[in-house]
């Protein structure tokens, strides 16, 4: 019969219900995810996967690589091949990494420690890439990065931490380059081999002045420390996605050194946008 008989069954609502519209103990129910379900599967299915490949190529040395192979890696999307070729391709820019490292006698191997390219970069891979490229005439430096998993804040968002490091770091190398170009230095260090008097052993940074004979000169010293780090955060910064970074000298009120910068994606986009100040220490006595 097209409706079951109440007498044949428990007194209940399903008595009441047509056999039709009853749901069957076997199919799939049919209630959409809530997002809070949706965040805790993605994350579900991320840790799997970090899981799998840790395990697969023997822990989490699976992601530690050399610096050089880091370096070497080709651009991982097509937009961060865009944005590097911007830089390679015209003549006002130069890539100062590479640069002022092979300037100052040293190769990728002396970043060792530093938090982009070591911790967050060839440990593991989570910055993809991070390329440093200063204006010939030292007034701006560019920064593109390329942000990989394992960055999140919000599920699927780049850290504002991260944003804030990328910031300071590339800041400070706006900020080196400026007093490099004061210095009358700039030239020997982007274009040709550096003197050993301008280089620092064990140092990450760009080549500094030259100090009295036979003593190091400190990078710290030279190029100082940030005091303050102002970020205003435009629009969330997804995973996967490859940033512009553009800092450039704002003014300079003795030992202070004002910088403002932006963070724009492949499309324009405004990222984030800030401002810092450098403080040189005082010289000895």
């Amino acid at each position: 019969a097209f409706w079951t008989p109440v007498s044949s069954l428990p007194s209940s609502r399903c008595a009441r219900t047509p056999a039709w519209r009853r749901p069957s103990p076997t199919a799939p129910s049919r209630r959409r995810p809530t997002p809070r379900r949706r965040c805790k599967e993605m994350r579900r299915v991320a840790a799997a996967a970090r899981l799998g490949a840790a395990v697969s190529a023997g822990g989490a040395a699976a992601y530690s690589m050399p610096l050089s192979d880091w370096f070497a890696q080709p651009a991982p999307s097509l937009e961060a091949e865009s944005l590097v070729s911007k830089f390679e391709r015209d003549p006002e820019w130069v890539n100062c990494t590479t640069k002022l490292l092979s300037g100052a006698g040293m190769d990728v191997d002396s970043l060792d420690g530093s938090v982009i390219f070591d911790t967050l970069g060839a440990r593991t891979n989570s910055i993809r890439l991070y390329h440093l490229y200063a204006k010939r005439d030292g007034t701006a430096v560019a920064g593109i990065a390329s942000l990989g998993s394992g960055l999140d804040g919000h599920p699927g968002i780049v850290h504002g931490g991260v944003t804030a490091l990328l910031f300071d770091n590339t800041f400070g190398w706006a900020n080196a380059i400026g007093l490099l170009k004061e210095r009358g230095a700039l030239a020997a260090a982007l274009h040709g081999p550096a003197k050993p008097a301008l280089m620092r052993r064990g140092s990450n940074s760009p080549p500094a002045a030259e100090g009295p004979p036979g003593q190091q000169v400190s990078s710290t010293s030279q190029f100082g420390f940030t005091a303050f780090l102002h970020i205003n955060y435009r629009a969330p910064v997804y995973a996967g996605t490859t940033v512009e970074l553009l800092c450039a000298l704002d003014r300079v009120e003795g030992r202070k050194r004002f910088l403002k910068g932006t963070m724009h994606d492949a499309t324009g986009t405004l990222l984030a946008d800030g401002d810092c100040l450098f403080v040189i220490p005082r010289g000895p006595g």
